[in-house]
């Protein structure tokens, strides 16, 4: 793998890591429905000029069946899903989930794209999961139908995203990937809207309107050159492999920030998402 590509996945997985940053002071004075719209616009307001500063015209009404289906897949159908699960499952269970996206990209692309699954990646996604579960240190949770409900629902949006990765792969090819994510963004924003009925009872405040505003502009618009991009060069299964590393960035920017305790367990954890890294990602 290129330098480059290396350089853009860690990028990728930073950028990703802080966006929970930005949810927990925007998500509670907006309400999630604003915020995902909020979020939406502002990648869109970023990447639609970003597209046409590149030559790569968006061109929404004739690819809009191909914006639409991607919209719904990697950006509206995910956001609702982990939303419902986060009302009833602790974090450290959502990360657990999070984690799976690698798996369900890899399933999708061996059945879409032909890639070969191969036993090399198999152990690297068992090892990764292992050393998120090691990171966040799941504790037990009672057992009942809403929290069945929640890891199923949950685990619909990872397959959301994984599925996603591989459109973005099978789209990149008729349309420029900038312009893809331009044009799929900004239907998830028209998608979204709905959620501006929740305005008039928001709390507005300057810290809640910058962070979903930094959301959207960081962890979406910017987020997305480095995603799709990667997607169109190293294939979905190699760039999604980066959410192993969300968790890791976690407890990073925990200690760094917060002075956050780093235990044992989360530095064994990972060691062992680092092993997963170079197993999935190396050809």
């Amino acid at each position: 793998m290129r330098n480059y590509d290396v350089a853009r996945l860690l990028a990728l997985a930073t950028m990703w890591s802080v966006q929970y940053l930005f949810m927990r002071v925007a998500v509670p004075a907006l309400g999630f429905g604003l915020v995902a719209e909020l979020r939406a616009l502002s990648a869109a307001a970023f990447l639609l000029p970003t597209a046409i500063v590149l030559g790569q015209r968006a061109q929404v009404l004739a690819h809009r069946g191909i914006y639409f289906r991607l919209s719904l897949v990697n950006n509206v159908l995910p956001f609702i899903c982990f939303a419902f699960a986060a009302a009833s499952l602790p974090a450290g269970y959502l990360s657990i989930i999070n984690g799976t996206v690698p798996m369900w990209t890899a399933l999708f692309a061996a059945g879409l794209l032909h890639e070969p699954l191969g036993g090399r990646r198999v152990i690297g996604f068992a090892l990764g999961l292992a050393g998120v579960a090691l990171i966040v240190q799941l504790g037990p949770v009672a057992l009942d139908a809403r929290i069945v409900l929640a890891a199923v629902v949950g685990l619909l949006g990872a397959a959301s995203w994984g599925w996603g990765g591989v459109m973005i792969k099978q789209q990149a090819g008729e349309i420029p990937v900038i312009a893809l994510a331009a044009g799929s963004i900004s239907f998830s924003a028209l998608l979204l809207s709905p959620a501006w009925v929740e305005a008039s009872t928001a709390t507005w405040t300057l810290g809640a309107a910058v962070s979903a505003v930094a959301l959207g502009l960081v962890c979406s618009g910017i987020a997305y050159l480095a995603f799709f991009t990667l997607v169109r060069d190293i294939g979905p299964s190699r760039t999604l492999s980066v959410t192993f590393l969300i968790p890791v960035l976690g407890v990073l920017w925990g200690w760094l920030l917060l002075d956050e305790a780093v235990t044992a367990s989360m530095i064994v954890g990972g060691v062992m998402v680092i092993g997963a890294l170079g197993l999935v990602l190396r050809r």
